[in-house]
């Protein structure tokens, strides 16, 4: 029995009204970018609504892919995994991360990188959440459809924020990737970012970073975790390396949620496809 079910969360007293849970159903699907097919949990009712606009809440949302659902501090979670549909890859719909708290997952996407104008499958990442540290971060986009999500960057600046809550991605590679590629990809998309936010400061806190990767074999993990503004790094089995660095978190979260993503849009879109369940009952 997990012992979280029915346990009261600190910070849980939003009082939203509880839903009817007789009106969720799970459905889920596909849709094909031209860089790579990508996975969206797409909320039903919110996608008729265009930019900014916003849904009539989470009482009376579909929730996609929800499945039997269960209770912690008077919320519902999601229980059944996402599947990466082009490489196969399942994410668990919660996962504890580099501590021992449950995070919730958004949504999942694929890494394709352009070779020879060919494109290559490098990884499948799951984006993770607190959603009790997101209910109060967020409450203002608390009654706002995907589609109105997915339109506005001041909300993905919340994503990017590295005091707001904790975020987790998780990174399975799809292939061997080696050390140094990985650093010069990780040094090339921050190094503007740090530059941007410390100038000549950040160089050495950059270096130390990308000192931590290691070579990626298909089927590994590489996990980064943000809460209070440390960025927490584990690379497969190894040791976890944490970094003291607002800076350097918030600019590793650009990565993804930025307004020029390096994984592309369509990646950025697909991470938050389950935002609005964490408001429901």
């Amino acid at each position: 029995k997990d012992p979280e079910i029915g346990k009261k969360a600190s910070g849980d007293d939003d009082d939203a009204a509880a839903c009817d849970y007789r009106k969720l159903f799970a459905g889920c699907g596909t849709r094909n970018f031209g860089c790579g097919y990508m996975y969206g949990i797409d909320f039903l009712w919110g996608v008729g609504f265009p930019g900014g606009g916003s849904s009539p809440g989470p009482s009376q949302i579909n929730v996609a892919d929800f499945g039997d659902g269960r209770t912690r501090g008077g919320y519902r979670w999601p229980t059944k995994p996402l599947i990466e549909p082009a490489s196969g890859m399942q994410f668990k719909a919660e996962a504890k991360g580099l501590n021992s708290e449950f995070n919730m997952l958004m949504g999942v996407g694929l890494r394709v990188k352009k070779v020879l104008g060919l494109g290559v499958k490098v990884y499948a990442v799951g984006f993770y959440i607190d959603p009790v540290g997101a209910r109060r971060a967020l409450r203002q986009y608390k009654d706002h459809s995907v589609a109105g999500l997915r339109s506005s960057q001041a909300f993905y600046d919340k994503l990017t924020d590295a005091h707001s809550f904790r975020k987790v991605l998780e990174l399975v590679f799809l292939r061997n990737v080696g050390m140094e590629k990985l650093k010069d990809t990780f040094n090339e998309g921050l190094a503007v970012r740090m530059r941007e936010k410390m100038g000549s400061k950040g160089n050495a806190i950059l270096k130390d970073f990308i000192s931590v990767f290691k070579d990626m074999k298909t089927g590994q993990k590489l996990i980064f975790a943000v809460e209070k503004g440390v960025l927490s790094v584990k690379s497969h089995k190894g040791p976890v390396h944490k970094f003291a660095s607002p800076e350097l978190a918030s600019s590793l979260l650009e990565l993804y949620f930025g307004e020029n993503p390096s994984v592309g849009a369509e990646v950025k879109e697909n991470l938050i496809g389950r935002v609005p369940a964490i408001w429901v009952k």
